[in-house]
């Protein structure tokens, strides 16, 4: 048997499709999730909100469906694919943001999890979720 002694990697990451023609905003984020800014989880989600925004904001902006189902890391089920190519053909921004366990608890649990957020002001897919 063979043990390592040196830093072992047991971290992931998540790719997500986000659409939508609206700011993505705090209020919108938690009204989605029905959450709310009081309670004993509110820091949380809105950990979580700073986090998703932000990878947002860095995120790869989509172009073509081409581009959307081109990826190495990222698997997108066909439903997906379809949301995307009529949301290019409609004019609203598609994005591709990631997500690392190695980051905060909120980016963490987000990471961990396989989630999909549908509402008529923003969709956000991640599945799949590879741990």
């Amino acid at each position: 048997m063979k043990i390592k002694m040196d830093f072992v990697s047991n971290s992931s990451s998540t790719s997500f499709i986000y659409i939508s023609d609206q700011e993505f905003t705090k209020e919108n984020f938690l009204e989605a999730i029905g959450a709310s800014n009081e309670g004993p989880l509110s820091e949380l989600f809105v950990s979580m909100f700073e986090e998703l925004n932000s990878s947002i904001e860095r995120g790869e902006r989509i172009e073509d469906i081409a581009q959307a189902s081109s990826s190495r890391d990222f698997d997108l089920t066909p439903e997906v694919l379809e949301r995307v190519a009529i949301a290019l053909k409609d004019g609203k921004p598609v994005i591709r943001g990631g997500l690392s366990s190695d980051g905060a608890l909120a980016e963490s649990i987000l990471c961990m999890e396989m989630f999909e957020i549908d509402t008529d002001k923003m969709f956000i897919n991640a599945y799949p979720s590879y741990w």
